[in-house]
Parts: structure tokens; C-alpha cells; sequence
């Protein structure tokens, strides 16, 4: 792909943030048969992915919206939060191996550490093989369990001062 990729900050409920979350939410189901419901959106984590708690980033070029990746603290919002949370990494297979993925990560790694945050960690699953590559590529390392998401088989942080 030729044309410049955007990455923009974009609500998680809007057309394009439904897109591609419902994307997202398809892929997974595929390739975890997980239940997937249609592609319908599980109950979800809207709300957190908005400021002042987070934000949700799209990117887009040549007229489509080719990817997103939310990114909330799990703290409270306050003078020092501690810990950001990535969530809904996904890229449109169309703009696979172009380096989208990275470039969400980055963007959302400079949005957090801008807002105070020291570490990023995220929850995913052992089926996502090509997440788990990047998220290693990225600094990420294998962590003990942060939450209890029932579908997350691997957790992993990484600190934003590294």
C-alpha cells in the first residue's frame, strides 16, 4: 500500500470504531473458535476506551479504516497512573506485514507515557501467534495474571521508560 497510513484518536462506538471491533471480535472468534455470536460485539469496554480513562486509536489510508487498538488505565485517572492496559489490537488483513500493528503500538505507548503511565500491560491468547511475535518485538514480556479475563491465557507488560 502506497498511500499514507493516519492514526487518529476516534470513539470507540463511532462507525469506524464499530467496524473495526466487530473485525476484531471475528477474527478472534476464527481463530480461537471461540463463540463469536455472528460477529456481534461482546459486552464491551466502550466506556473506559474515552477520555479521561483512555482513548481508542484508528488507523486508516486509501479510504479504509485498516486497523485500531484501545488503550485505558487501569488505575485511577489521577496525577500518576500508573499502569495503561492495551486492548483490541487488530489489523485489516489487507494491511497486514505493512507495520500497522507497531505503529498503533507506538502511538498508544506515546499517548499513555504522555499521560503519566510508567507500564503498559495486556491480556490475549495463545492462538494470536503474530500478536504475541509483536508484542515481543515490542518489549513485551510474559507477566503473572493482572485480572481474571476469563478468555486470557497469556498476560504480559512492558515499561515505558525502557
Amino acid at each position: 500500500m502506497s498511500t499514507p497510513i493516519e492514526v487518529r484518536e476516534e470513539p470507540p462506538g463511532s462507525p469506524a470504531g464499530r467496524f473495526l471491533r466487530t473485525a476484531y471480535w471475528r477474527d478472534v472468534a476464527d481463530l480461537c473458535a471461540l463463540d463469536g455470536d455472528g460477529g456481534t460485539l461482546p459486552p464491551g469496554d466502550e466506556e473506559t476506551l474515552v477520555a479521561p480513562l483512555g482513548t481508542f486509536l484508528v488507523a486508516s489510508g486509501g479510504g479504509a479504516d485498516l486497523g485500531c487498538l484501545g488503550v485505558r488505565f487501569l488505575d485511577a485517572a489521577g496525577e500518576a497512573p500508573g499502569r495503561a492496559e492495551l486492548k483490541r489490537l487488530y489489523v485489516a488483513p489487507a494491511a497486514r506485514g505493512l507495520r500497522l500493528g507497531r505503529r498503533l503500538l507506538d502511538e498508544a505507548h506515546a499517548w499513555a507515557r504522555e499521560r503519566g503511565a510508567r507500564e503498559v500491560v495486556l491480556d490475549t491468547r495463545s492462538e494470536l501467534t503474530a500478536a504475541l511475535r509483536l508484542y515481543a518485538s515490542a518489549g513485551y514480556v510474559e507477566v503473572e495474571p493482572y485480572n481474571d479475563n476469563p478468555q486470557a491465557q497469556v498476560w504480559m507488560a512492558r515499561r515505558l521508560d525502557a
